[in-house]
């Protein structure tokens, strides 16, 4: 998939933009490929800011207002000026600090909040989010169909060192991208065996070779009935905190993908390389009933009084529907149509901001 860069003309105007990071890996992802694409386009300066909390991070937003009550003491010296034109942020613990950064920067400061803000919308410049969090439309609401990610950077030594790793195993090299129970779904020891047999099944038909990488929602025992149940010649990338992790070189090395329906980043991460990806839908309990696109619905949602629940359904719904996916054991599409790189929408609403 080719992106085409912006050609974005703003005076000598280069933004200065401020990630906020989190705990989660994949949050902080987000965050990042969306402050480095906008400086991409504009030339701006991207600084990372890791943040870690105190206990007051469980107090609702709604009663921490805008203020870094919240934030480690520790951390707290680094919210500093000059003060930032952009904060991305992702998450709600994040969202206290933004809030006071805008504050403290005359209101210079515009807020981008990535996924489910959990709090009034009206809070923020611009939130982008994805189907799965059923966020009511409005005017500061862009709607992706996947989240978005930075293409990861290995380096070649690195990348070569996987490669020769895996070239004894068969090709195609089907990676299988594993996640585990969040709710609505579950992921127990027979959903883990049903999910070996179908990959299983599929490298056989293709005469290839698996390369698994689980997470740290799978689960010990899942990992060892998913391991124990394939049959065909495999790489194991089981997760682990200090392990040699190959998920990366997974990801760039693979010719196709099988992936959890549960998890929209390993989907994104899938569908973006532009090869043949099918998803493995997990069993889940039934979503509650949401009517938040319109009425009363919208005006709680958008205040933040009730969060929508969470919906990857809705995702992989569209990604198969559009032909950018099928259900693994599903009849797979003649051709398999590229996600759109959706970056550029993202620039033309940041831009917008900035030039308001």
């Amino acid at each position: 998939m080719t992106y085409v860069k912006p050609m974005i003309t703003r005076g000598n105007r280069q933004p200065l933009i401020w990630v906020l990071l989190g705990q989660r890996t994949g949050d902080n992802a987000q965050a990042l490929a969306v402050g480095r694409a906008v400086a991409e386009a504009l030339g701006g300066q991207v600084i990372a800011k890791p943040l870690k909390y105190n206990a007051l991070y469980r107090v609702p937003d709604l009663v921490l207002g805008a203020s870094l009550r919240s934030l480690a003491e520790e951390r707290r010296s680094a919210i500093a000026p000059p003060w930032p034109d952009l904060v991305v942020g992702v998450g709600r613990r994040s969202i206290p600090v933004a809030r006071w950064i805008r504050a403290r920067s005359g209101g210079q400061a515009k807020l981008v909040q990535i996924g489910r803000p959990r709090a009034p919308l009206d809070w923020f410049d611009l939130v982008v989010t994805t189907p799965q969090y059923r966020l009511p439309d409005g005017p500061n609401v862009l709607q992706l169909l996947l989240p978005p990610l930075s293409p990861p950077s290995l380096d070649a030594a690195e990348l070569e060192r996987w490669r020769k790793a895996f070239a004894p195993l068969p090709r195609p090299w089907i990676a299988v991208l594993v996640g585990g129970a969040r709710p609505p779904y579950r992921f127990e020891v027979p959903d883990a065996v049903l999910l070996a047999q179908q990959a299983d099944a599929l490298a056989g038909r293709l005469g290839g070779a698996l390369l698994v990488t689980t997470s740290p929602r799978t689960g010990p025992a899942q990992a060892r009935a998913l391991i124990d149940t394939i049959a065909r010649p495999a790489h194991h990338n089981l997760w682990s905190p200090d392990a040699d992790n190959a998920h990366y070189a997974i990801l760039a090395l693979a010719d196709r993908f099988i992936v959890t329906g549960e998890s929209v980043s390993m989907l994104a991460e899938a569908c973006v390389s532009g090869k043949p990806v099918a998803i493995y839908e997990l069993p889940r309990w039934p979503y509650p009933a949401w009517s938040g696109k319109r009425g009363l619905g919208r005006r709680l949602a958008r205040s933040g009084l009730v969060s929508p629940p969470r919906d990857p359904q809705a995702v992989v719904r569209r990604l198969v529907d559009g032909g950018h996916a099928a259900l693994l054991g599903a009849p797979e599409p003649a051709r398999y149509v590229p996600v759109p790189d959706e970056r550029a929408r993202i620039v033309a609403a940041v831009t917008a901001l900035l030039d308001d």
